[in-house]
């Protein structure tokens, strides 16, 4: 066991999106329907698995990257204006949740718990989340001032819709190696 650090290149639709604050956090949300029964009044008994959320947060730190405009402006990516763009438009079937990925740019130190270090592979080396969007009520500030103009970011990630061998539907988010 260690504690392993490295840096991640971050592109979105096929762009370069600059440097992070902190790197990017995924976060995993389960859904379950709980059991409950008269003879353990409400205690759950059990629970029934019905899906689950990612998404993930970071703060970009050059706000003129190649690919801000596309993340902070998702159904009208025109640098010049400022609009309200076509409403009704489904993020998946109308192609506007776009892809996220992931790069390792370098090779990790683990510091063991009896201090020593060793070399080894940042994992995962790539992640890919094809159907990557800005989130839902999530308020992207931009500051226009005398400061560093960063760009907090929470993005929502779709699953891809399968149907597993065994004919129950599934869905992937994404694949890392």
């Amino acid at each position: 066991m260690g504690f392993v650090v490295g840096a991640y290149l971050i592109g979105y639709n096929a762009k370069v999106c600059g440097q992070t604050a902190e790197g990017i956090s995924f976060d995993r949300q389960l859904f379950k329907r709980m059991i409950t029964g008269d003879w353990m009044g409400q205690a759950v008994q059990d629970a029934i698995y019905l899906g689950m959320d990612l998404t993930s947060m970071l703060t970009f730190l050059e706000a003129d990257a190649p690919a801000i405009v596309d993340i902070i402006k998702p159904y009208n990516g025109a640098v010049t204006t400022i609009t309200n763009a076509q409403v009704g438009v489904l993020d998946r079937q109308h192609a506007v949740a776009k892809p996220l990925l992931l790069t390792s740019l370098l090779t990790g130190t683990v510091i063991n718990a009896n201090g020593g270090t060793g070399a080894t592979s940042v994992l995962p080396l790539t992640r890919t989340l094809p159907r990557t969007i800005l989130a839902e009520n999530y308020p992207v500030r931009e500051l226009l001032g005398n400061n560093l103009r960063d760009v907090p970011v929470k993005f929502r990630h779709y699953p891809t819709p399968n149907v597993q061998a065994t004919g129950v539907g599934g869905g992937e988010f994404g694949t890392e190696t």
